[in-house]
């Protein structure tokens, strides 16, 4: 009897078991509810985008997920920039990101930007630029603003923290701004239903939906999963309105 030959299994076993161990896919997270919801106590998050991960991408590219959050946008788009992180989820696509940072070929989840304000404001409906002139709005530093935003003549109320919109809603209750801004008016009406129900109305701005994507360092590791991710999320990505639906009618 070969003598080598226990050896050699053994070794050909530990091959087979490094290929097919799973790796661990860093992927950090801001709150954006209902898309990612932070929870207390550093428990993962939840919500419709970390439902997608957790129970469709992830599984088909056997990993696991380290989730890293929430964190405010600018720290994580640094993070990002660094390769301490490999991914961040629900995020939207510019020129200047593009330079920095790798996305799918296809979005996860189309967004329809709009504003919250008081419910007695006597705006029904915005038709152009003009219907916000001179308005105070809400938001959050280091987020994406729209050209429709840009070109209004609006003064910009921008938050800092993790938990902007919450704060921003207290500003908005309380008549310190008039509006709230968020790419997402889904979003908008989640949030106040939790402590505002009945007190604003959300008016969807008239610009086209906003693709959004989960997107990925410049790595060679970030590279490799989202050459894995891409093809299932091309696949799987009309599963997201019936996920976020879920979280709407909870």
């Amino acid at each position: 009897m070969n003598k080598r030959f226990p050896a050699l299994v053994i070794l050909f076993a530990g091959v087979i078991a490094a290929a097919g161990a799973q790796q661990t896919i860093k992927i950090g997270y801001w709150d954006n509810a209902p898309f990612v919801i932070a929870q207390p106590g550093g428990a993962a998050p939840t919500g419709a985008a970390v439902d997608y991960w957790t129970t469709i991408a992830a599984p088909a590219m056997n990993v696991k997920i380290e989730w890293v959050g929430p964190t405010a946008l600018p720290r994580l788009l640094m993070q990002l920039t660094n390769g301490d992180i490999d991914a961040i989820l629900v995020a939207a696509k510019t020129p200047d990101r593009e330079k920095l940072y790798q996305f799918p070929s296809t979005p996860t989840v189309q967004f329809l930007p709009g504003l919250a304000v008081l419910k007695e404001n006597p705006l029904g409906a915005v038709k152009s630029a003009d219907d916000i002139a001179g308005m105070k709005v809400g938001y959050a530093t280091g987020l994406t603003v729209i050209d429709f935003m840009k070109n209004a003549k609006v003064t910009w109320d921008n938050m800092s923290t993790a938990t902007w919109i919450q704060d921003d809603f207290r500003k908005l209750a309380n008549k310190r701004i008039d509006a709230v801004f968020n790419l997402t008016t889904v979003g908008l009406q989640y949030e106040a239903a939790k402590s505002y129900a009945g007190q604003f109305k959300f008016l969807q701005l008239p610009v086209p939906p906003n693709p959004i994507y989960t997107m990925f360092a410049k790595t060679d590791r970030a590279t490799a999963f989202l050459k894995q991710y891409d093809t299932i999320n091309s696949k799987n990505a009309n599963k997201m309105d019936a996920l976020v639906n879920k979280y709407l009618n909870q």
